[in-house]
C-alpha cells in the first residue's frame, strides 16, 4: 500500500471537504471548543475557510494524503513570512457566516475576544520557517503511515523554498507529539495560559522545531 501526496485543487477540495473540520478539530479538541465555544461555530468555520482563498485554514495551502485512492489525511500549511497575513484573512469569513445567518455578530465577538487570549499561547512565527498548522489523519487510518507521508512531504517543501526550520504548534496532549519527535522536531517553548489552560482546562501548548 502507498501513501500518495497531493495537492489540495481540483475535484479534491470538494471531496475532502466533509471531512476538514472533524479532522482541524482533532488536532486540539479543547482548543477549539474554547476559541468557538463549541462545534455549531467551529465547523461552519473551518468549513468555509477550507473553500475560500488565502487564509489559515485554506485549501491553497493544503496537500491531501490518499492510500489506493482512499483519502487518509490533510496537512495545511504556509511560509513563515505569509503568517500574520494569512491568520488576519480568517475574519473576512467569520464575518461571512454572519451576512449568511449562519452565525451572530454576538458569535463573532465571542471568538475575537476568545482567539485574542488564546493567542498568547502560540510564540512569535519567524520569517525563516516554514509553519504547519494542522496535520491530521481519520482516526480510522492511523498507524498506516499517513501523518509521516504528510510531514515529509512538508519538510521536503520547506528545504524547496529554502528555509532552514519547520515550525508547528502542538497541544501536549496530543498522541502526535511522539510521532513529531520521531522525525526531529523539538520543543523549543512550552506555554501555559492563564484563563484557557487554569480556568478552561487546556493543556500545555508546545511549540515544536524542526532545523533543516
Amino acid at each position: 500500500m502507498t501513501i500518495e501526496i497531493v495537492k489540495a485543487e481540483g475535484a479534491r477540495v470538494a471531496a475532502a471537504a466533509p471531512h476538514i473540520p472533524d479532522l482541524v478539530h482533532a488536532t486540539g479538541p479543547q482548543s477549539y471548543d474554547y476559541i468557538f465555544g463549541g462545534r455549531q461555530l467551529c465547523d461552519p468555520f473551518i468549513a468555509a475557510a477550507w473553500e475560500a482563498p488565502d487564509n489559515f485554514f485554506s485549501h491553497q495551502q493544503s496537500v491531501l494524503a490518499f492510500e489506493d485512492g482512499i483519502f487518509r489525511g490533510v496537512l495545511i500549511s504556509h511560509d513563515g513570512p505569509d503568517h500574520y497575513k494569512l491568520k488576519d484573512a480568517v475574519w473576512p469569513v467569520a464575518l461571512a457566516l454572519v451576512d449568511e445567518g449562519r452565525a451572530t455578530e454576538a458569535d463573532i465577538r465571542g471568538l475575537a475576544a476568545r482567539a485574542e487570549i488564546a493567542s498568547f499561547m502560540n510564540p512569535h512565527v519567524p520569517e525563516d520557517c516554514s509553519y504547519i498548522i494542522v496535520v491530521s489523519v481519520p482516526e480510522a487510518a492511523r498507524g498506516r503511515g499517513a501523518g509521516r507521508a504528510l510531514m515529509e512531504h512538508e519538510i521536503a517543501r520547506a528545504r524547496a523554498r529554502g528555509f532552514s526550520r519547520v515550525h508547528l504548534d502542538v497541544m501536549s496532549d496530543n498522541p502526535a507529539v511522539g510521532l513529531y519527535r520521531a522525525m526531529g522536531f523539538e520543543p523549543m517553548a512550552e506555554t501555559v495560559t492563564p484563563i484557557p489552560c487554569r480556568q478552561h482546562g487546556l493543556a500545555m501548548e508546545l511549540r515544536m522545531m524542526l532545523r533543516l
